[in-house]
């Protein structure tokens, strides 16, 4: 199989102009408001390669020449260095969705509103398509302050708080719960078979610490006296939080965010492909069937790389919790 790329600059293919001078193209999509980035080296060994001007936009496809170029999205320029005496060129770009307004600092109030509602209106003014999982978008507020902070970020916060991603990508705003196995409209994702032939190499950590069983959050009222607790889970060993929630749903929020991180964390790892497999995305799953036995079935997506160099290679790094073992 023969590794095959095609790189649109601002509506153009200058595929011919880099092909022969394409030293390295990595390509990464990571979960959360992470943006997916592209970096490529250019051999500028005669100075003859044009400098692309800052917000340049970048289309690329990668795959095969035998079988098809899949696309891998939009980015925009945001970086470009030059090095020598060998000489060369680094660009770097980043997802074209993360740019514009939705990075612009804003001072709101926001009342009375669902993350639903949140997630909507920010995506409306970003021109983005809003997809909000069932089981967070009714997550109700009384009030969310956003003081000279960006959309951007208030959506990482608000995520964070509920063990979710928000992730702007392909045109839409996507907020869903870490380590779901269904997409933000509640449809199972498929996964991705990576059978021990199509791997090079790989490790994995089990971690051997204590999952907590159970969470205690603290909260109390504005001008009251007495703090109240929340507890979710059962059992020891127990994660008692040191923040004071000023509402019981936030501290309850904050609790099993908290039990979700620590049941997920048990087991993380990193998988390297003998080549490239457009299907794998950060978020989604791989699915593992030949490996030992304590290994395999469905792990979930964190981080996926691809590469072009000397051949076309993709990597995950992967996670899954206590209750998945041995699926």
């Amino acid at each position: 199989m023969t590794p095959d790329f095609l790189i649109e600059a601002d509506g153009s293919d200058i595929t011919p102009l880099v092909r022969d001078r394409l030293v390295s193209l990595r390509l990464v999509d990571e979960q959360g408001f992470e943006a997916d980035r592209l970096t490529l080296q250019i051999d500028d060994r005669d100075s003859r390669v044009a400098l692309p001007p800052r917000e340049a936009e970048l289309k690329l496809r990668l795959g095969y020449r035998e079988t098809g170029l899949s696309p891998m999205g939009l980015y925009v320029v945001d970086a470009v260095s030059v090095e020598g005496p060998v000489q060369k060129i680094t660009i770097r770009a980043q997802a074209a969705d993360m740019t514009g307004r939705i990075r612009s600092p804003k001072t709101r109030a926001w009342e009375d509103v669902t993350l639903g509602d949140i997630v909507k209106k920010i995506a409306g003014e970003a021109g983005l398509d809003p997809v909000v999982g069932e089981d967070i978008a009714t997550t109700h507020y009384d009030m969310v302050a956003q003081t000279a902070e960006s959309d951007l970020h208030l959506l990482t916060r608000l995520a964070e708080a509920l063990d979710a991603t928000a992730k702007p990508a392909a045109g839409r705003l996507v907020v869903v719960r870490r380590g779901s196995k269904k997409t933000a409209e509640g449809e199972d994702i498929p996964p991705v078979l990576l059978p021990l032939s199509r791997l090079m190499r790989w490790n994995f950590d089990l971690s051997g610490r204590e999952v907590y069983k159970t969470v205690k959050a603290e909260w109390a009222e504005i001008g009251a006296g007495q703090v109240r607790v929340v507890e979710v889970g059962e059992g020891e060993p127990i994660l008692e939080l040191r923040e004071v929630y000023a509402s019981e749903g936030a501290a309850k929020r904050a609790a099993d965010a908290a039990l979700n991180r620590a049941r997920r964390g048990l087991g993380k790892g990193t998988l390297e492909l003998g080549g490239f497999d457009a299907g794998l995305f950060a978020g989604g799953l791989v699915d593992l069937p030949d490996i030992r036995a304590e290994l395999s079935g469905e792990w979930h997506i964190r981080r996926v790389e691809h590469e072009l160099g000397s051949g076309l290679r993709s990597r995950v790094d992967v996670e899954r919790g206590e209750d998945e073992e041995g699926n």
